[in-house]
């Protein structure tokens, strides 16, 4: 029975993996696809590996071990109790009522969504780890697509960014909860750029539908990151809308800033009336409260230290630009204490690295040019709210490794797209660019 669980389950991945191939996408980048798709699930198979077979912890285990309760219940009560339970996330009358608390409780979603390909494959975790992976790395290469489509130039930078760098590509496969979110982020993000920028009678309603879905799955594993990216894709057409719009031209800038303001407020305030989490009131009662929780939790290890920090909006920005080089750039060579930590330092080494070379481009230049600044301003924005917030929820730095992928692959493709860094990355992959396949140029930054 398992040998035949085992061939269904592959044949069906490997229908997937060659539909998706089969798509039209950037010829340019068709010769990293089975690469980038091998490394995925490598990863995926490699983080089981290591949790079961090394560490005996980690949060999959604790995904996989929740999601055989909700697989148990498929077999001992119907499918129909399952199903109730899997859309409805309502325990009543089963095994999980007493477990799950608070009733909407967003850290039993991931087993939710880990019990479906669990299910298929007759609990095998390795399985559906390759499904989780497959699904992580169709959305982020749809997203690094459309950036190739686009912004052509682009391309590579957004390949090793998205889908080779070492701490990206390894913390988003698998079974964990990043998995579902890059994914989920990839559908989003790749979604609207096709939106922005396609011709609206190539499947308008699809892209939509697609949008719709990622986020609504980042927000069943993250809600505020959902939150964070939705306010993100807000920001920049508003910014199209006010600052770039010809029938606008007239109007002074000093007008344009305050309609921004006044309508970019007004969205992210809905946003925070989505979760009592998010209450602005609260928010930084919350986000020193799980500072504080890290910081029991961490004794001994290595981790961003915020002594003066206090629970108020003043102090999360005086201490921001702290947060920031922390949560980018640290464990630093010297800190190293375990393998772990050795190849986290290694990454953030070849982070400053790239730092560097952009810091360069630009003291050398006395600037540096770009084009389709509402996008670029959208991303910055995003990366550093977020970015610190990580690092004040989260100051343990094996942790924020891990969490820190919602924000490092964006860091990484604007890095490699100034001139130093960008001739380096030819260096090291000395191909030819993709061509650009759109009708319309588009470029997202000059040297």
């Amino acid at each position: 029975m398992s040998i035949l669980i085992y061939g269904l389950n592959l044949l069906v991945l490997a229908g997937l993996v060659w539909w998706l191939w089969k798509q039209n996408w950037n010829t340019g980048l068709r010769p990293y696809f089975f690469p980038t798709l091998l490394l995925k699930l490598a990863c995926g198979l490699l983080i089981g590996v290591l949790s079961f077979y090394v560490f005996d912890k980690g949060d999959t285990q604790l995904y996989y071990k929740r999601a055989l309760m909700m697989t148990d219940l498929a077999h001992e009560q119907g499918v129909g109790s399952y199903l109730h339970y899997l859309f409805f996330n309502d325990p009543s009358g089963t095994p999980l009522q007493g477990l799950q608390k608070p009733f909407y409780e967003s850290a039993w979603n991931m087993p939710r969504l880990l019990s479906v390909p669990m299910l298929l494959t007759n609990d095998n975790y390795y399985l559906s780890s390759i499904y989780l992976s497959l699904f992580s790395f169709a959305g982020l290469w749809f997203f690094v697509n459309a950036l190739a489509r686009y912004f052509s130039t682009t391309a590579i930078p957004a390949v090793v960014a998205f889908l080779v760098f070492p701490s990206v590509v390894y913390w988003s496969s698998g079974v964990l909860k990043e998995s579902v979110l890059m994914g989920g982020m990839g559908l989003l993000l790749g979604s609207t750029l096709y939106l922005l920028f396609g011709k609206l009678e190539r499947k308008p309603v699809l892209y939509l539908l697609l949008a719709a879905l990622g986020l609504y799955l980042i927000w069943l594993v993250k809600y505020f990151v959902a939150v964070a990216l939705a306010l993100t894709v807000a920001l920049a057409l508003l910014l199209k809308l006010i600052f770039y719009s010809p029938k606008l031209a007239h109007i002074h800038w000093l007008l344009k800033g305050l309609a921004l303001l006044v309508l970019f407020s007004g969205i992210a305030w809905l946003g925070t009336q989505l979760n009592p989490n998010l209450n602005l009131e609260g928010l930084p009662d919350v986000v020193y409260g799980n500072y504080q929780v890290s910081l029991l939790a961490s004794q001994g290890k290595p981790r961003i230290d915020f002594p003066f920090l206090e629970p108020t909006y003043l102090s999360f920005a005086l201490h921001s630009q702290l947060a920031f080089i922390g949560m980018l750039f640290r464990p630093f060579i010297w800190e190293v204490y375990n393998v772990r930590t050795f190849a986290a330092a290694l990454e953030n080494t070849l982070l400053l690295v790239l730092a560097f070379g952009f810091l360069r481009d630009l003291f050398e230049s006395g600037r540096v040019k770009w084009r389709y600044g509402y996008l670029l301003t959208a991303v910055l924005v995003y990366v550093f709210v977020m970015g610190v917030l990580l690092a004040y929820s989260m100051p343990n730095l094996g942790t924020l490794n891990r969490y820190r992928v919602v924000v490092l692959p964006f860091v990484v493709y604007l890095l490699l797209l100034c001139k130093t860094n960008s001739e380096l990355l030819r260096y090291l992959l000395p191909v030819r660019q993709p061509q650009h396949e759109e009708d319309e140029p588009a470029q997202i930054a000059a040297d």
